[in-house]
């Protein structure tokens, strides 16, 4: 009878695997790289640090800085999902021109690291107090606010009871395809390291993801259609009634959207470039390439080629503060499959104006960034 002996580390693999469901072995591992380049034309006085993506977070990268971007500059998240071996540390090899050195680790989040992990706001809620608030929704380009517009819609809080008049928004039904980053994911950045990205870095070159249970091929390259967005340049010209918006040609982009917001007293003023109805905030995120094409149709979306829109001259007229202005140029939302796992890519450009703020606007950008949308709408409409 011969007897063979199984090395450690390759017994502690198939114990592993037998120990795993057969559907969990099946199931391919999932990369997801998110990136965006962020701008805010008009912030004077900030020089190198206006360009430095950590700034908001003490001058470090944290993971879900994608999705609701504090300061100028290029970010990306990774998240690794392997099912053969969920929440395990790996690596990722990249190229030189990403700015990063030669490879990435990719952790397993920490409860402080997972905190950009949802889309939500936190919101300032209703019940704090006796009170009336008001949102006023605008939509279009043009000279002239078009038919049925404002839309108003109130909400009056007296000793605990709440009232509404008018007829709110509902937001668009925008796919939930955001990572939420639990314990079965390896993430970069993470607490090991927090390097910002290069304002010149590039994704183009190859890349190789190695781990334990990874699969041994899950390398590919990353051409230009992947690649990190220009920078999104734009511009409000408040010389007139109303407000131009302009911006520069994106290379790569699929479509824009914009949205503005000014506070006036007790009254919320919003406005959207959208043609069919008023659109919020939701719309600034990834959304994938099928629905960007299928509501630039429909109007929802500014076109690719679109430069310019006006916003109506009524609708921030005899305001005490200049509106905040949010927009987003779409980029591509691909995936690379092989056999045994999955890539997927997606980018955005993303510019906030916050013209005539002055020297403020640093600190008032602070908040804005993230919240003041989806707050606006989650937490006074209780949505």
């Amino acid at each position: 009878m011969q007897i063979r002996f199984i090395p450690a580390a390759s017994a502690l693999a198939l114990a592993i695997a037998v120990a795993l469901p057969a559907s969990a072995q099946e199931q391919p591992a999932n990369l997801y790289i998110d990136v965006a380049t962020h701008s805010m034309p008009g912030m004077p006085g900030m020089g190198v640090f206006g360009r430095l993506p950590g700034a908001m977070s003490g001058g470090s990268a944290s993971y879900g800085m994608t999705r609701h971007p504090g300061m100028p500059g290029k970010y990306i998240d990774v998240a690794l999902h392997n099912p053969g071996l969920p929440g395990r540390p790996a690596a990722q090899a990249v190229p030189r021109g990403l700015g990063l050195g030669g490879s990435i680790d990719l952790l397993p989040p920490t409860q402080k690291n997972s905190q950009h992990g949802d889309e939500g706001g936190t919101g300032v809620g209703l019940a704090d107090g006796n009170g009336t608030f008001r949102i006023r929704y605008y939509w279009g380009c043009g000279d002239k606010a078009g038919a049925g517009q404002p839309r108003d819609y109130s909400v009056t809080v007296r000793n605990g009871k709440v009232m509404e008049t008018g007829r709110g928004v509902k937001p668009r039904q925008v796919p939930g395809n955001a990572v939420t980053p639990g314990p079965a994911f390896a993430l970069w950045p993470n607490p090991s390291t927090r390097k910002t990205v290069p304002m010149k870095a590039s994704l183009v070159g190859q890349h190789h993801v190695t781990g334990d249970q990874v699969p041994a091929s899950m390398q590919f390259a990353l051409g230009e259609e992947h690649d990190f967005l220009p920078e999104l340049k734009l511009q409000g010209d408040a010389s007139g009634g109303g407000m131009i918006l302009r911006w520069n040609a994106v290379e790569g982009a699929r479509g824009h959207f914009a949205h503005a917001t000014v506070s006036d007293g007790d009254t919320i003023v919003m406005w959207s470039s959208s043609e069919d109805g008023y659109a919020g905030p939701e719309l600034l995120a990834y959304l994938p390439e099928a629905l960007v094409a299928k509501w630039v149709k429909a109007r929802t979306l500014l076109g690719p080629e679109a430069r310019e829109c006006r916003i109506p001259d009524a609708v921030f007229a005899h305001k005490g503060a200049a509106p905040m202005v949010q927009m987003i140029a779409y980029g591509n939302d691909r995936s690379i499959s092989r056999d045994g796992w999955t890539v997927h890519v997606r980018s955005k450009s993303t510019a906030m104006l916050m013209p005539g703020a002055g020297a403020s606007m640093q600190d008032a950008a602070k908040p804005a960034a993230r919240d003041v949308g989806k707050s606006m709408l989650r937490g006074l409409l209780g949505r």
